[in-house]
């Protein structure tokens, strides 16, 4: 006889993901070994995101980390770059991340320096043209992912039923000029011009984006403040020209065209995801300005009450103050992106608790935040285990029973998606 857990567990497993943040480039842009995005073409590969924090973070050297990527280093031999580490990273998240890709995808239990050569050769002839629809429909079994570029602000998908993309906003707001945000043919001489550069993304791009995105926490605090275009105008024809801005000067720039595309998002009918929490960097994360996330984005949703804002991370460390703001904030929603391969039990604890606090639909449980496809195996496996856990423990808690666990499922998996980010637009 079947126990609740072996019933949530296959029912978790079995349920298609939409897949709501990735960092992937397009199949042909990968199979070129487009630079610098893809710093090397062999097994390490797989280690070139998440985990290599964590290398730093364990202690790793830039000659080490460099050798590691290096397109002239024999991939054999980067084992011995990776051994001493290893024992160190295996059991982190992002280590089991690897450790499932490899598992489910090349049928390697365990690395170590016999299979090394195996592995190269497994990742090689994974590599192949068709490779993306194999990885990301057919074994990590998601529908479709939500893609923000790393080539460009946003871009018509060569696959657009397997990637999504949404409109990055990072370079808008910053008014960084060439290459992202603006195009060759473009000619910016005043903040008027900028303002129609930003609506020219948003004309062309509005109808398939799944949403827009803004990463400035990684650079400031999150507390944006409405600021008319006379008060900036000045600021910004010196910033163009490349003359001083104090930061303050900065600020009331980068708040006021903040504003300026939240306003077309909410016109054009597209959420506003946010990053939240944690930095993917080492050694300079602001902790004061992370710490403050949560207020400052109870800010944003008062100041525009008809936004669909959409805060990534669980706000990592502060995911109880989260809660709080999904619960008293109609237009906050909680995207769990990275959250799995950042601190699985953290994010099984968010999960549990936000079924128990949260209007239930306000969730997406699964993004991951990668760059390189084969990882998503490794990382969806994780995310539902986690699930799994979480809805076996309440009911096991009975917090909620089997046939709510059933329909959660679904929910959480991509039916909330499915709703918010509307794919007919």
């Amino acid at each position: 006889m079947q126990t609740d857990k072996d019933l949530i567990g296959k029912k978790v497993f079995e349920t298609p993901f939409i897949d709501t943040h990735e960092h992937l480039m397009d199949e042909s842009e990968r199979l070129a070994c487009m630079e610098p995005f893809i710093p090397c073409d062999d097994w390490a590969l797989l280690l070139n995101h998440y985990f290599s924090f964590d290398l730093i973070s364990a202690g790793i050297t830039k000659e080490q980390l460099d050798s590691l990527f290096s397109r002239q280093a024999d991939p054999v031999k980067k084992w011995g770059i990776l051994k001493d580490y290893w024992p160190s990273l295996k059991n982190t998240a992002s280590g089991m991340v690897f450790r499932n890709t490899i598992r489910i995808l090349y049928g390697i239990d365990e690395l170590s320096e016999d299979n090394i050569a195996e592995l190269q050769t497994r990742y090689e002839q994974t590599r192949k043209k068709g490779f993306y629809h194999f990885i990301i429909r057919d074994i990590a079994n998601i529908r479709y992912c939500h893609v923000h570029s790393p080539v460009v602000a946003c871009k018509n998908s060569e696959t657009p039923d397997l990637l999504r993309h949404d409109l990055a906003l990072n370079g808008l707001i910053q008014v960084a000029v060439k290459p992202y945000s603006v195009p060759e043919n473009a000619v910016i001489n005043s903040l008027s011009d900028w303002h129609l550069l930003i609506d020219g993304w948003f004309s062309e791009y509005n109808q398939i984006a799944a949403g827009v995105k803004v990463g400035n926490a990684y650079f400031r605090r999150l507390d944006f403040e409405w600021i008319e275009a006379g008060e900036v105008e000045e600021i910004f024809i010196r910033k163009i020209n490349s003359q001083f801005i104090n930061p303050m000067e900065e600020k009331k720039l980068q708040d006021h065209l903040f504003w300026y595309c939240v306003d077309k998002a909410t016109k054009y009918g597209l959420p506003v995801k946010i990053h939240t929490g944690q930095w993917a960097m080492n050694n300079v994360m602001n902790m004061h300005w992370v710490r403050e996330n949560p207020a400052d984005c109870a800010s944003l949703c008062r100041k525009s009450p008809g936004t669909k804002f959409v805060f990534f991370h669980l706000g990592y460390p502060h995911y109880e103050e989260m809660l709080s703001l999904a619960k008293s904030y109609s237009n906050a929603y909680i995207d769990m992106c990275w959250s799995w391969s950042l601190n699985p039990l953290a994010a099984k604890d968010f999960l549990k608790k936000f079924i128990l606090t949260v209007p239930n639909h306000k969730i997406f449980a699964f993004g991951g935040d990668e760059k390189v496809a084969e990882n998503l195996i490794g990382h969806t496996f994780v995310a539902r285990q986690g699930i799994a856990q979480a809805l076996t423990e309440l009911v096991t808690e009975d917090w909620i029973t089997i046939g709510d666990a059933m329909d959660l499922t679904e929910k959480l998996m991509y039916k909330n998606a499915a709703e918010i980010f509307k794919p007919e637009r």
